[in-house]
């Protein structure tokens, strides 16, 4: 159940800001030089774009048209459609949701003590619906939990011990499967993330703590892509090899240098191309005056240009060569600017020209997720 490695791998650039941390250190001998860039996007349907507004859940086709309002209850994470696009889950206050991508009755899986800041996770098949929850029983002890989509009871995954968070910068909390459905990946705020054999086993060789977090799978289930720290760079993580390959940053800044508003770079990887140097990857990033902006890059670490400034929070469409993200603007704050996000553009990469054009979508959205 291990998925062979891709017949070409890509090279990723050794090296870290970081010097504090080992695996930064580590210099890999690359598997063959890399050849010509290359993208062929994939082939199928536009989709649509799910977004929160203080009205409620939306959505939206990728050219503006079909805009609808799927519920009106508060939406306080980052809407997920499922993997086949039928339905979207997201978390209103201490509620789990599910609703119909084409509208209708929204379905309350769960209540409970749900955690903040959290990207709720879809298993391959669409069957489970992963998510984190605090442990009242236990100071600083949160849960990964697995819930059927079509209601039940749910599964335990792994607990999680957090230190103590105070103010200041957070990683995003996250439950991710692969796409193979073999592991499953838990992250939280400021502790280690935990890779877990899927489905689970008591085996100690089929878990992994991996410093770092807000994590995304490569779409070959190979690889992981991740923030080596909250202002540290991007790291690759082969997962059969267990080694991690940073990537040295040359001409971008990671993260948004934001405090606790959105720091992490919140790498999110392009589902196209599978297993080649067309393997896109975009993260939060800032201008050299302190603007947050989208960067993109190749797994290669060939850098494109970067989105405009004030730009945040990217999301792939299935295609692979649009993007989804924020605009908006910073505001002052008792804990530093704060972002604040006015609408949503879509951007179009033209990467035989390593440019792109942006489009704006709609006013007065945040939190877009790009689904089938």
């Amino acid at each position: 159940d291990v998925p062979k490695p891709p017949p070409e791998l890509p090279t990723a650039t050794p090296g870290s800001q970081n010097p504090e941390n080992e695996a930064s250190r580590l210099i890999l001998t690359p598997v063959r030089s890399v050849p010509e860039r290359g993208f062929t996007p994939l082939a199928g349907p536009p989709g649509h774009i799910y977004f929160a507004r203080s009205s409620g859940l939306w959505r939206v086709s990728p050219d503006g048209s079909g805009e609808i309002q799927l519920s009106t209850l508060p939406v306080n994470s980052t809407p997920q459609p499922a993997p086949d696009g039928r339905t979207v889950a997201w978390v209103s206050g201490q509620d789990l949701y599910v609703i119909p991508s084409a509208g209708g009755s929204p379905t309350k899986l769960m209540s409970g003590d749900l955690a903040e800041r959290q990207r709720l996770g879809w298993s391959p098949d669409g069957s489970l619906l992963g998510y984190i929850a605090y442990d009242k029983t236990t100071v600083g002890s949160e849960k990964a939990w697995a819930i059927p989509a079509a209601g039940g009871k749910p599964t335990p995954i792994t607990t999680m011990n957090a230190s103590a968070l105070g103010r200041g910068p957070v990683f995003e909390r996250s439950v991710g499967w692969s796409p193979d459905a073999n592991w499953v990946l838990v992250s939280e705020v400021n502790t280690p993330m935990r890779l877990l054999r899927w489905p689970l086993t008591n085996r100690p060789e089929d878990r992994l703590d991996i410093p770092g977090g807000e994590p995304d799978w490569s779409p070959d289930s190979r690889t992981l892509l991740y923030s080596e720290t909250l202002t540290g760079a991007l790291v690759l993580y082969d997962v059969i090899e267990a080694g991690p390959t940073p990537f040295r940053n040359d001409k971008h800044y990671l993260g948004t240098g934001l405090s606790e508003y959105a720091e992490g770079p919140g790498p999110r990887w392009s589902p196209a191309s599978l297993g080649s140097d067309g393997d896109l990857m975009a993260y939060r990033s800032h201008t050299p005056q302190g603007e947050p902006q989208v960067g993109i890059r190749e797994r290669d670490g060939h850098e494109l240009p970067s989105l405009p400034a004030f730009t945040n929070n990217p999301s792939w469409a299935p295609s692979g060569d649009r993007l989804v993200v924020e605009t908006g603007n910073l505001t002052g704050d008792p804990l530093g600017p704060k972002w604040v996000p006015t609408g949503l553009s879509i951007a179009t990469l033209e990467l035989s020209e390593d440019t792109f054009t942006m489009t704006t979508l709609v006013k007065n959205g945040q939190w877009a997720a790009w689904g089938r």
